[in-house]
């Protein structure tokens, strides 16, 4: 519909016939598989590992099958404006889908445990750069004015990945078929490889075919900044715990350092100087790390502190990704001067979740925390979407790719840094196998409490991004 037929509303009349019209719902559907893959099976040896230790042992590295998935996605992810800046999205796109292939591959074979690490840090490359690649296909594909509905939907896709992500793996753990698990997301994996080429390849970035460099500089400094911070959640003792931050935090200043000289920079550091991007970006980075600690210590303070069984903490980390899904097809349709009272609404209601959670984890009850696992991920459901469009619209046309790029990126470091910190506070207050429930209820209140600082800052942000 030509937006000059509808009056003043560009928005007017538009549905989700116009919006994925002219072919653009199968990279749509492509998008939201990829995102699927992506975020799922970065979860699914939560309950897969249990099958896979007792198969073939290293019950003591168990810690890095999470954690070099992360790692890797964090650092391949900060490559994924570039690439598609180099090579394009449909032939990116093809190359990671390709290597998380390869990666689910090495893991279904595994005799080992040292070979099972090998695939998950294989699998991680690909998957950060095909989730990077992805939001820079939504401002790619779509025109501008509906990338918050594009958004809003990867948002819910990611939330519902997150929920169904483990309960696939717990049902082929349950069947003694852990390996099929990973052959089955390789094979997903490979249709997203074959399909790319032909579904992204008229898809042009706005630098596409230059000869653009990779900053080999600022990634060696990126490398072990990241790998630092993820150490730190596996090590028990606090002063290792604290040393390996605070290296893997100078690491990652250097690699700013460096970024900013690079031909070729992997951030958008032009762009960084508009208030959209400096202001969305800062405002993920501090919610993100004050958020995880629920995901990460949820499961066990509420099995030992409040008796439920693991099924029905399951059910209340699910709360979270179910309401972050729900709250972003609500918003999908709100129009541009609905944006500001999202975003604020959507860092009120985070800040409000973690404080509910300081509250209620320690004494319940039980509902209070439902409410405020609700409240937590309703709030980045309310809010990302329009975070996402104000971040890629801010940017200038030539750094759309990396600012694009830099938003997935930016969640997920946070989210290691946030875990970091957590491991530091539970392990600082004495968090053991066993522990006595006073010194639990201590760890449940301060766990939380302690990022409450975080939410100045990003609410500062959300408002300033909010204008």
């Amino acid at each position: 519909m030509d937006p000059a037929l509808a009056g003043a509303d560009p928005y007017a009349g538009e549905g989700w016939r116009e919006i994925l019209g002219q072919g653009r719902w199968a990279p749509f559907l492509l998008i939201c598989f990829g995102i699927w893959l992506h975020a799922a099976d970065g979860l699914i040896v939560v309950t897969t590992i249990p099958a896979i230790v007792a198969d073939i042992g290293g019950i003591a590295w168990t810690g890095w099958a999470f954690a070099l998935y992360q790692v890797a996605s964090i650092v391949a992810a900060s490559l994924g404006g570039l690439m598609a800046l180099r090579f394009g999205i449909g032939r990116a796109t093809a190359a990671a889908s390709a290597l998380f292939t390869l990666g689910c591959v090495l893991d279904a074979m595994a005799p080992d445990m040292g070979f099972f690490l090998i695939g998950r840090l294989v699998q991680g490359l690909g998957g950060g750069v095909m989730v990077a690649l992805f939001h820079v296909a939504v401002t790619r594909v779509f025109p501008e004015r509906h990338w918050t509905r594009i958004f809003a939907w990867v948002s819910a896709v990611w939330g519902v990945s997150a929920l169904f992500g483990p309960l696939v793996g717990g049902l082929f753990a349950e069947a003694g078929l852990w390996r099929d698990a990973y052959w089955a997301f390789g094979a997903q994996a490979l249709v997203v490889a074959l399909c790319s080429p032909f579904l992204f390849g008229n898809v042009a970035s706005s630098a596409q075919g230059l000869e653009l460099r990779a900053p080999w500089c600022a990634l060696l400094m990126l490398v072990p900044g990241v790998l630092g911070i993820a150490a730190a959640s596996v090590v028990d003792s606090v002063a290792l715990a604290a040393l390996s931050v605070a290296i893997g935090l100078g690491f990652l200043a250097l690699f700013f350092y460096f970024d900013r000289r690079e031909h070729s920079p992997l951030l958008p550091e032009r762009s960084l100087s508009a208030a959209p991007v400096r202001f969305g970006l800062l405002m993920v980075l501090c919610f993100s790390v004050a958020t995880i600690s629920f995901s990460v210590y949820g499961p066990l303070l509420l099995v030992q502190l409040h008796h439920i069984t693991l099924l029905e903490a399951g059910y209340m980390i699910a709360i979270e990704s179910v309401a972050w899904s729900v709250t972003a097809m609500m918003v999908g349709w709100v129009r541009p001067k609905g944006e500001p009272l999202c975003i604020k609404l959507g860092a009120s209601m985070i800040a409000l979740g973690l404080l509910g959670f300081a509250l209620s984890v320690p004494q319940g009850p039980v509902w209070a925390i439902a409410v405020s696992a609700g409240l937590q991920g309703g709030g980045f459901g309310v809010s990302w979407a329009f975070i996402a469009r104000r971040v890629a619209s801010g940017a200038i046309e030539a750094e759309r790719e990396r600012a694009a790029g830099a938003l997935p990126t930016t969640q997920m470091l946070s989210y290691a840094i946030g875990a970091a910190l957590a491991a530091i506070i539970a392990n600082g207050l004495g968090l053991e196998l066993v522990t006595p429930e006073a010194r639990l209820r201590s760890i449940g209140f301060w766990i939380f409490c302690a990022f409450l600082p975080l939410t100045l800052p990003g609410f500062r942000a959300a408002w300033r991004l909010a204008r």
